[in-house]
């Protein structure tokens, strides 16, 4: 069984080593992160064995500026895109929510969505995913959000992909400070699910050339995306350059 994880930010970005934009990522209070303009933290994305499997992902945060900007995340393990990146908060129009994001059949991203209603996320609050064979729960707070199949793929140790912990932020009308990170093996204590809600289940195929406009803020982040990730074929840390290229 897999190890847990836990990193609290007190000596600095601890295992979230792999970074890009370092100016703007802020240790000076002790106990936390904040990513600011361009930046971004993560473990190292080597290989499909890279990070955690199967379990509970739980993040202290609060997004600040209620724009899009700002995101947890978890990674795949080989740093390929499209492919398996599991985002566990975002806002969109002032909506928090989280998405399954897989390679669709034509090569392009496919994603589901679990919408947070009611929530506030330039509060603190914590945002839990809980990643089973074939699903996907979100909780925030322990409050049971909604749940995704499509799209869930396996972990390493069952024929897929492990994903890597990541922090992001991409302009500078947004913010995020996280106070912790922890992961929790498949099989241990998780969170109990509250009474089940409805499930909000979104599907879009992007095709794999849609488009182009990254730098500047020109285009939309999906279309960069592919670009980046057309031009590198994947490998390399191509996504260090794609925020780097979007501001």
């Amino acid at each position: 069984m897999a190890d847990s994880f836990y990193e609290s930010f007190e000596n600095g970005i601890g295992a979230l080593s792999h970074t890009w934009g370092a100016r703007n990522i802020d240790t000076s209070v002790w106990g936390q992160v904040t990513v600011r303009e361009t930046s971004g933290l993560m473990e190292r994305p080597y290989g499909p064995e890279a990070g955690h499997g199967y379990g509970t992902y739980s993040f202290t945060a609060a997004l600040h500026g209620n724009a899009e900007g700002s995101a947890i995340l978890l990674w795949p393990g080989d740093d390929k895109w499209p492919g398996t990146e599991y985002d566990v908060v975002e806002v969109i129009n002032g909506q928090p929510y989280g998405t399954v994001h897989y390679r669709g059949s034509d090569g392009g991203d496919g994603y589901n969505v679990v919408t947070f209603d009611g929530i506030d996320e330039t509060q603190v609050h914590k945002y839990t995913l809980d990643w089973q064979p074939g699903r996907i729960s979100y909780y925030v707070d322990d409050r049971y959000m909604g749940s995704i199949t499509e799209g869930v793929k396996a972990d390493y140790a069952h024929g897929g992909m492990n994903e890597t912990i990541g922090l992001m932020n991409r302009t500078s009308e947004a913010s995020m400070t996280v106070y912790d990170v922890s992961f929790t093996p498949m099989g241990d204590p998780a969170p109990a699910p509250s009474p089940p809600a409805p499930v909000v289940e979104v599907v879009v195929d992007a095709p794999a050339d849609a488009g182009s406009g990254n730098g500047g803020g020109g285009g939309d982040w999906l279309s960069a995306y592919n670009v980046l990730w057309n031009q590198y074929n994947g490998g390399g840390d191509w996504e260090a350059d794609f925020w780097a290229s979007w501001v």
